[in-house]
């Protein structure tokens, strides 16, 4: 757990690269992405505003009907121009006439605020919509080694939490800019009233608002403590419930939740002090607001002998006028508040857009395996803190139609090659072709659609076992489906499931087994009908009826693909074509299975003895498993 030291430290590293141009950076973002719509909105308020003015003037009408004189100073101005614009429409300024205007003025006022209250809120979504959207683009074209540094859960919570954030800077700052116009409206009515007493209001609510200019990088702070604690506590809620198995398998509830308590605790911690922050602003604004009016009275009456009329005018302006002051403070307090969080989103957005994979167009680029895929002298670095490459001068050939193995301990660089292969990731040195055309961007996307790709974490949306087949291959039919889960030895299971290929699996596939997850992924690679399946650890955690399940049906598709199978288990490569032994990143043996286990001193036998493959049988299985061979055919069963 961070002690407050380290908070503070965290704080202030976060909140260096905001300032004031990250505000700039957000407002031209949003104009950017609203274009247009950011001028109708503009224009709504400034009819707003007109309007409100045009219905305060009317108190001018109203106090001549009552009986207060109007005619003398300034008021007298304003008086002539409300009778003017009566005169324009033929009407004389009677309480009938004014009364009516008066509801025609709010009835257009309330028509305007309503039609502005949705204009703004489909412009706020519209802007946060466009930039989760391209937010996740950004992720899913990162280059596969930049994002896999990067935290899941971050993404998450800058997609979801953070962006939502965001979505009420952009709420905040329409308010703002529609109180700024609103205030400058009032403004210059009263400057005709008195610029003396509007000047001294005006410089009042100024001062104020420097006053209290503390709080304002208070909100900011507690934004970037907002962020930090709601990172912390989304951070946990997916590794917990992620882990709960194990998490009760320990007998770990209670050591979990109090974990998870203290990120609760600071999220709520936060929010109040949020609340606290603006809370005091509301207090100390409301309080110095009545002390400026009550000292504009005062000199109003026995200062300036203003005349009743012009001081009622004046003090309801006034009146207005203060909220209006009160209002740009809130807004900028938690304009400010929400900065940390776009400052969070655009950091993350340009790191992923700044690692985005280079990848060409698909006319003319389509790229075909007839032949074969080769490695020519590869070498790769996963980063200068490595203290060797994963893979050193590294050649080696995956011939069309056959099936490779590429085996060795862990970290030898097995699955750095089945990366390389994909291109996920580009060789630091040397080249990965396919029939001698070089694999580069351009052609990236062509040779994908003809990859199927199995893992040792399967992964299952929580949906049908239609809608997890059709993910690879949208516009598969029911035969294609049919005949890809019977190619996967996955026909008899599916069957017996409750409601068949409908069936909903749960979350990452939790309604079945390992062996059923693996045979499904398989069906879901094989479904591409790929020129080149790679099975990646495909079976390495499963158990021994499983992987013969698996094995059986790899072995059906034998000369109908080309297979690379990665694996440290070689109970799954024993009839594989070529067989490529890796060791800290070189390869140090290649041939087939008979070949490899009777070289002396090889290093294939000795893994193959490790897993208790004996020689009497020329290592054809160990000496001590009662397994018996594989059947020829699964799909028969």
């Amino acid at each position: 757990m961070d002690t407050g030291r380290d908070i503070r430290k965290r704080l202030a590293a976060a909140l260096a690269p905001i300032n004031d141009g990250t505000a700039r950076t957000f407002i031209a973002t949003m104009v950017s992405i609203t274009s247009w719509r950011s001028a109708v909105a503009l224009v709504l308020t400034l009819f707003r505003s007109l309007t409100q003015g045009a219905q305060l003037l009317l108190l001018v009408p109203l106090m001549q009907i009552i009986g207060l004189d109007v005619q003398q100073g300034s008021v007298g101005w304003l008086s002539g121009l409300v009778s003017s614009a009566f005169a324009a429409v033929g009407l004389r300024p009677t309480l009938s006439a004014v009364l009516g205007a008066f509801v025609v003025l709010a009835t257009l006022l309330s028509a305007i605020t309503w039609w502005q209250t949705i204009f703004n809120l489909r412009l706020e979504q519209e802007f946060v919509a466009t930039l989760r959207r391209r937010f996740y683009r950004a992720v899913a074209g990162t280059e596969w080694l930049v994002f896999s540094k990067i935290r899941s859960s971050d993404l998450t919570h800058a997609l979801t939490t953070e962006l939502n954030r965001v979505g009420g800077a952009a709420s905040v700052l329409l308010s703002l800019v529609t109180n700024a116009v609103l205030l400058s409206v009032y403004v210059a009515l009263a400057l005709k009233l008195s610029a003396t007493m509007t000047a001294v209001v005006f410089l009042s609510g100024a001062a104020l608002l420097l006053a209290l200019g503390k709080r304002t990088r208070a909100a900011r702070w507690t934004g970037q403590e907002t962020s930090l604690a709601t990172n912390g506590l989304y951070s946990a809620a997916i590794e917990h419930l992620g882990g709960m198995k194990t998490t009760k398998s320990y007998g770990a509830e209670d050591r979990t939740t109090r974990i998870f308590s203290d990120f609760t605790d600071r999220v709520a911690q936060m929010f109040v002090r949020t609340t606290r922050v603006y809370a005091g602003t509301a207090f100390w604004f409301s309080t110095g607001s009545v002390a400026i009016l009550c000292a504009i009275l005062y000199v109003s009456i026995e200062v300036l002998n203003m005349a009743s009329a012009g001081i009622i005018l004046l003090l309801f302006l006034f009146n207005r006028m203060m909220p209006l002051f009160s209002s740009l403070q809130n807004n900028c307090q938690a304009f400010a508040n929400a900065m940390p969080a776009f400052a969070g989103v655009l950091s993350l957005l340009e790191r992923c857009e700044a690692a985005s994979e280079k990848k060409g167009g698909r006319p003319g680029r389509e790229i075909e395996l007839h032949r074969h895929v080769r490695l020519e002298e590869v070498s790769f670095s996963y980063g200068a803190e490595e203290k060797a490459p994963a893979i050193h001068d590294l050649s080696l050939e995956i011939e069309a139609g056959k099936t490779t193995a590429i085996v060795g301990s862990s970290g030898a660089g097995k699955s750095t090659v089945a990366d390389l292969v994909m291109g996920l990731i580009k060789p630091t040195g040397g080249r990965v072709l396919v029939d001698e055309r070089p694999l580069t961007p351009e052609y990236m996307d062509s040779w994908r659609d003809r990859i199927g790709y199995v893992t040792q974490d399967t992964f299952l949306f929580n949906d049908t076992i239609r809608a997890n087949l059709l993910w690879a291959s949208p516009a598969a039919s029911d035969e294609e489906m049919e005949r890809a889960l019977k190619m996967a030895a996955a026909t008899d299971f599916v069957s017996r499931l409750p409601h068949g290929i409908e069936t909903v699996l749960g979350d990452r596939g939790v309604r079945l087994s390992g062996g059923e997850k693996q045979r499904l992924a398989l069906a879901r690679a094989l479904l591409r009908r790929p020129s080149l399946l790679i099975l990646d650890e495909a079976t390495s955690a499963l158990d021994s009826e499983n992987e013969r399940r698996i094995q059986r049906a790899i072995e059906e598709l034998r000369g109908r693909m080309t297979i690379l199978v990665i694996t440290h288990r070689l109970s799954t490569i024993q009839s594989a074509d070529v067989i490529h032994v890796l060791e800290h990143g070189r390869l140090v043996e290649s041939g087939d299975w008979e070949a490899l286990v009777s070289r002396m001193n090889g290093r294939f036998k000795t893994l193959s003895q490790a897993q208790g493959y004996g020689e009497a049988d020329n290592g054809r299985r160990p000496s001590h498993d009662p397994r018996p061979a594989p059947e020829a055919n699964l799909l028969s069963e």
